[in-house]
């Protein structure tokens, strides 16, 4: 598709709309990618994809993909034997069970919707992976004493460790010398170790390591002798429980490394039903349906030998919301080339983008606010001239950037083209750009392609009156308000 008349139709904004539709950051990745494509069976089949999307939230309103995030990256870190954090670790059983869920959830809808069960049908359930996580971390994110019998045993003695060695500083304290020395009777843990608040001038009067002074400089941070050996098996015990909670992670993420190519899978075709479901979400709230595509043969006709039609039946511009006033045009049964006048900003240059845009979507796989009577060939490309192509580095005029991209598009015109021209001959002198453009609309009828022209020039409206393959179209103005209605006749 000529990159341009995106850029021109604003279908980068129908990108970023779809992408706040969908759930998660892979399908959003997609939404921001999607692009037009000219070949009939994909877009179809994309299309067939919205309408069921579109069916199933209609039948369940809160269908979703479920609490699935982009796991990807964590699945190849653990494949390359990366350690995952307890937090990456919940997501991903989290997600596998997200995707588990949803699989069986269109399991079960398959007949009824065989296009999105299709695409489930490819994601595969790591039930093992996702119990084991389940199995050895908290909601929290702690690792359980459960996760391992040589994890629970080292906390069993870790704990009884601790109540030890706090019993004995706490019965220090108790005693009268230590209500003397220590500033306040808390037991507080200084670099792993644990230790008593101690005022400074009876610093003599115990035995011990000095692992602190507060800022005052009046308490002393002191680990006596008669915990010192319980506080070195303590921290014994520490990093015990260190290692074995490593390895259990370690062994967490081997198993997660283990399927990362069923996940990465998992999550990509995943986020196909994600998109699939914005598609239908946007189609909820537009208002859209899903247009009869049609394709070319290599005569430039369509089934039956009937020559292709551009069908739109109460289309509406996506972007303006409810201001949009519906649309209903057909161009290529009798004629190839529609000719639009009426008076400024009465919607000329609305109708031509509603038009371009509105294929460029049904071509995307998107549904289009339109009737579903509404039938739309598959372009293989779309060429779109609208606005002011001024350009002061190439030292060209509006005008002569008009040209140079008539002239480009004239290369590639044919009958499977769409030809979008706003103002066409403007810019110059009237006569010089009305020949000019009276020229170039011979040459589109002459080629049976599809262009839709805006123009002011009345020798463009004769050309359209006397031509047997153009005709001319107008928008509407009220005559007793002296306002644009925005309808096309």
């Amino acid at each position: 598709m000529y990159a341009k008349s995106l850029e021109i139709l604003e279908f980068p904004r129908i990108r970023e709309m779809l992408a706040g539709l969908t759930s998660f950051s892979a399908s959003r990745v997609l939404a921001m990618r999607l692009k037009p494509l000219s070949g009939y069976e994909q877009a179809s089949l994309l299309l067939q994809q919205s309408a069921e999307a579109r069916k199933l939230l209609a039948m369940e309103p809160g269908f979703s993909i479920g609490r699935v995030l982009d796991i990807r990256e964590a699945a190849k870190m653990a494949s390359l034997g990366g350690v995952l954090e307890p937090p990456v670790l919940l997501d991903i059983k989290d997600s596998l069970a997200a995707m588990r869920q949803l699989r069986q959830n269109l399991g079960k809808l398959s007949k009824e919707f065989p296009l999105l069960w299709d695409i489930a049908a490819g994601t595969v359930e790591i039930v093992r992976a996702e119990q084991a996580i389940g199995s050895c971390l908290s909601p929290g994110g702690e690792v359980v004493d459960s996760a391992s019998p040589k994890l629970a045993s080292v906390r069993h003695w870790l704990r009884q460790a601790r109540e030890q060695l706090l019993s004995r500083l706490d019965a220090f304290m108790k005693s009268p010398r230590g209500r003397r020395i220590v500033q306040e009777p808390i037991v507080t843990e200084r670099e792993g170790r644990y230790v008593i608040p101690v005022k400074v001038e009876f610093r003599k009067e115990i035995k011990g390591i000095v692992q602190d002074v507060s800022n005052t400089g009046a308490t002393v941070f002191v680990e006596p002798w008669l915990t010192l050996e319980l506080g070195n098996e303590l921290r014994e015990l520490v990093m015990e429980e260190r290692r074995e909670v490593e390895a259990i992670l370690r062994s967490l993420s081997g198993e997660v490394g283990a399927h990362q190519a069923e996940i990465s899978r998992s999550v990509a075709l995943t986020a196909e039903l994600d998109l699939a479901l914005a598609k239908g979400r946007y189609a909820q709230t537009a208002g859209a349906a899903e247009p009869v595509l049609a394709a070319f043969s290599e005569n430039g006709k369509v089934a039956g030998n009937e020559q292709v039609v551009l069908r739109l039946v109460q289309a509406r511009h996506p972007l303006l919301g409810e201001k949009a006033v519906p649309l209903t045009v057909e161009l290529g049964r009798e004629f190839s080339v529609l000719l639009i006048t009426g008076p400024n900003t009465g919607g000329k240059t609305v109708a031509l983008k509603t038009m371009g845009l509105l294929s460029l979507m049904a071509q995307a796989g998107l549904p289009v606010p339109a009737s579903a009577e509404t039938r739309l060939p598959v372009f293989n490309d779309v060429f779109a001239d609208i606005g002011d192509e001024q350009s002061l580095s190439q030292n060209l005029s509006t005008y002569s950037g008009h040209v140079r991209i008539l002239a480009g598009i004239l290369l590639d015109a044919d009958e499977k083209t769409l030809v979008l021209i706003d103002e066409l001959g403007a810019g110059t002198d009237p006569q010089e750009g009305s020949a000019l453009g009276v020229a170039l609309m011979e040459v589109l009828q002459e080629r049976k392609t599809c262009s839709v022209v805006t123009t002011h020039h009345n020798l463009l409206k004769d050309f359209a009156f006397r031509s047997g393959a153009a005709r001319n179209a107008s928008t509407l103005f009220d005559i007793e308000t002296l306002r644009p209605t925005y309808a096309l006749r």
